[in-house]
């Protein structure tokens, strides 16, 4: 008696144990579509649906081009907390490393030079930096300093000291608290490049302003996590008493 579960459904439970037994792991690409269409015996227009079943359910994801690859674990976070995660996401509670990119100094653009309270143009110092979690790339950072502050900042080694802590304990300079927006938008060509996206895919951006204990503007930072990497959750608690 044949099944009657859908051929595609049944390559994609196919496809999803493979995935599942770590036989192919986060980043590595299937074979074409070609292929696997050949090795299950059936149609481009078959496998192509049990691809979509697997996109749907964050497995897998395509990039024109380049095929498809089995997709990174997305962190799941409560959404009262996202601004520890943009800033350091060990408050995931995942097996997070951080990998120093670059510094320069450079003009402020004009967002980053009103987060600051800088003049239009003003000279600042970026760090950029990449989160890892898993091994896997998450988020792009790129911390933004003014220029003075910058140029005591890059006398520490920000390879392996966090800038927090440079800030702390190298120059007496206390984060106390933090104005964080949260948007939808494409992922820009330098994020996309070290996050290994293609870009333009859709993200989260995050823009930080933290502040010391005299409400004065510190570090701006700038983050991009690809949406497929990512989930917000909230926990919702409902008052009984109020009315409908």
């Amino acid at each position: 008696m044949r099944s009657r579960v859908p051929r595609y459904h049944q390559i994609a439970e196919a496809l999803r144990d493979t995935i599942g037994s770590g036989r192919i792991g986060p980043g590595e690409r299937l074979d074409n579509q070609r292929r696997l269409a050949m090795d299950f015996g059936v149609t481009l227009m078959t496998l192509r649906q049990a691809l979509e079943v697997l996109e749907r359910d964050g497995l897998i994801t395509r990039r024109h081009g380049l095929g498809t690859f089995v997709a990174a674990p997305s962190v799941d976070y409560d959404i009262l907390h996202f601004r520890a995660f943009a800033g350091d996401l060990t408050a995931v509670g995942e097996n997070v490393a951080t990998r120093f990119l670059r510094t320069q100094t450079a003009r402020a653009d004009r967002h980053a030079a009103r987060e600051l309270g800088l003049e239009p143009g003003a000279r600042v110092f970026v760090l950029e930096r990449l989160r890892l979690v898993d091994g896997h790339p998450t988020s792009f950072q790129a911390s933004h300093l003014p220029a003075a502050l910058g140029e005591e900042v890059a006398k520490a080694d920000l390879a392996v000291t966090p800038l927090r802590q440079v800030l702390a304990f190298k120059l007496g300079i206390e984060i106390t608290s933090a104005r964080e927006t949260v948007s939808a938008e494409t992922l820009p060509a330098r994020a996309a490049r070290e996050l290994g996206c293609a870009p333009g895919v859709p993200c989260f951006r995050s823009d930080r302003v933290s502040t010391d204990a005299e409400s004065r503007p510190i570090v701006y930072d700038r983050v991009f996590i690809p949406g497929d990497r990512f989930r917000i959750t909230r926990q919702l608690h409902y008052d009984r008493s109020a009315t409908a």
